[in-house]
């Protein structure tokens, strides 16, 4: 199922990187698709995250930066981290303060690219391709 792979591969990343608290994945429109949040409501973090999503790729449209990776918040207690796959869905990884960040980074693509497949995959199955 490929629910389960997308779940093994947010906690693949969550063994990975020092720091990493909780990961969803949100479809574009807000709702969420797999979620491992630690205790955090996933419904509200997955329609924050696609609002989130669609002013960071504004922002960086406007600036001239072209598409957007990744956008990151940092707080007194932690960090938040969403990642764009493809145009279909969002990663959202939450870190505490010890957030090895420079790890996250390398870490994340391979991660997002699986994460990618799997959705596509699905996306095929379910429109009967």
């Amino acid at each position: 199922m490929a629910e389960d792979a997308l779940l093994a591969e947010m906690r693949a990343l969550q063994e990975k990187v020092t720091g990493i608290t909780g990961t969803a994945v949100a479809s574009r429109d807000g709702l969420i698709v797999r979620e491992d949040t630690g205790g955090v409501n996933p419904d509200n973090l997955a329609a924050l995250s696609a609002a989130w999503l669609a002013l960071a790729q504004r922002m960086s449209s406007e600036a001239g930066h072209g598409a957007l990776r990744e956008a990151m918040t940092r707080s007194s207690g932690g960090s938040v981290t969403i990642y764009a796959i493809g145009s279909q869905a969002v990663l959202v990884v939450m870190g505490d303060e010890g957030l090895d960040t420079s790890r996250l980074h390398r870490e994340s693509q391979p991660t997002l690219d699986a994460i990618k497949t799997l959705i596509s995959g699905s996306s095929s199955r379910a429109n009967g391709s």
